[in-house]
């Protein structure tokens, strides 16, 4: 799919739409019920929708609608870095797990 092409048509999302999808995402991410690969992508494609909304969007936007708008996609964005970093943290303590019921000993830091 052509972008351009794309920021031209009109769109019939809404900007509660977009933001009440963001938010299930959000909740989706918190849940572990999907990964944060896949939430990183709709995030990607929820910016995309929500450039259209804004331009091209079935309602013109208030400001506040816009920062609401924002808020929610910045939420979603930081609901993902806390995703990734709990899957960090998780992957470390395997490891320790790993490492001490093989007996073997970190290595000092230097």
């Amino acid at each position: 799919m052509d972008d351009r092409g794309e920021q031209d048509e009109p769109t019939q999302t809404t900007a509660d739409g977009l933001m009440r999808l963001a938010r299930s995402v959000v909740e989706l991410l918190g849940e572990q019920a999907i990964d944060s690969r896949l939430g990183t992508k709709l995030l990607k494609r929820l910016d995309k929708e929500a450039k259209l909304v804004a331009e091209h969007g079935p309602e013109v936007l208030s400001k506040a609608q816009k920062r609401a708008l924002r808020e929610v996609l910045e939420a979603l964005e930081h609901a993902l870095h806390q995703a990734d970093a709990n899957t960090l943290v998780s992957a470390n303590a395997r490891l320790r797990s790993s490492d001490e019921s093989t007996g073997k000993k970190a290595k000092p830091r230097a």
